[in-house]
């Protein structure tokens, strides 16, 4: 997947929730029902794309539950707030999950390029040689996974204090600002990474 791809990917998926909120309040619905239509909608696209597809990929199953725990906590805990914040902390155990994988075995960024390259037999066995042999094969990956987590990781710690902090007509638009410019700037650092790996 290339950046163009990305990001044609990611900002609907952000900026549909966000869009729908306003326009809620904006007709007068308070906070709660606001945040639960908008990512409502948000789920009702990756279901849509997944029919389309033909395929329920990880996305669209990380979506739905998403959707799911933070319509329950809201339900239970009476606080719109995690509305918001569930994704936050899914990006937070994303984050943790990549960090994790660089110490404990295979670097996540290694297995999901994999699967991205799946029908190519001709590049997998490629790849495979070059991680058994190459150890600067191996270090872009590790660096790659150990970049993007951390990323994910302080982008998780430092939007779920500000969800709590400021009201929620502000972080709905300041939550996607800082989401979109966490994966701005590490798609931008990836691309750097990888012009310098490749003039070195």
């Amino acid at each position: 997947m290339n950046k163009s791809t990305l990001l044609k990917t990611l900002i609907p998926d952000v900026l549909l929730p966000v869009a729908i909120y306003y326009l809620c309040r904006r007709f007068g619905l308070d906070e709660e029902p606001s945040l639960l239509l908008g990512a409502a909608a948000a789920l009702v696209r990756v279901l849509l794309a997944a029919v389309v597809a033909r395929r329920f990929n990880g996305l669209a199953a990380l979506v739905c539950a998403g959707f799911v725990v933070g319509v329950l906590l809201a339900l239970l805990t009476g606080d719109p707030r995690f509305l918001l914040a569930k994704e936050s902390v899914l990006s937070g155990l994303l984050g943790l999950l990549l960090l994790g994988s660089c110490f404990m075995g295979t670097p996540l960024m290694y297995v999901l390029m994999r699967r991205l390259t799946a029908d190519n037999p001709g590049k997998l066995a490629e790849w495979e040689q070059l991680w058994q042999s190459a150890p600067r094969f191996r270090k872009v990956f590790q660096t790659l996974t150990l970049v993007w987590g951390a990323g994910l990781l302080a982008e998780s710690l430092i939007r779920i204090p500000l969800i709590y902090e400021l009201p929620l007509d502000v972080m709905a638009a300041l939550s996607t600002v800082l989401q979109l410019a966490t994966f701005a700037l590490l798609i931008g650092w990836s691309l750097l990474y990888r012009r310098l790996r490749a003039a070195a």
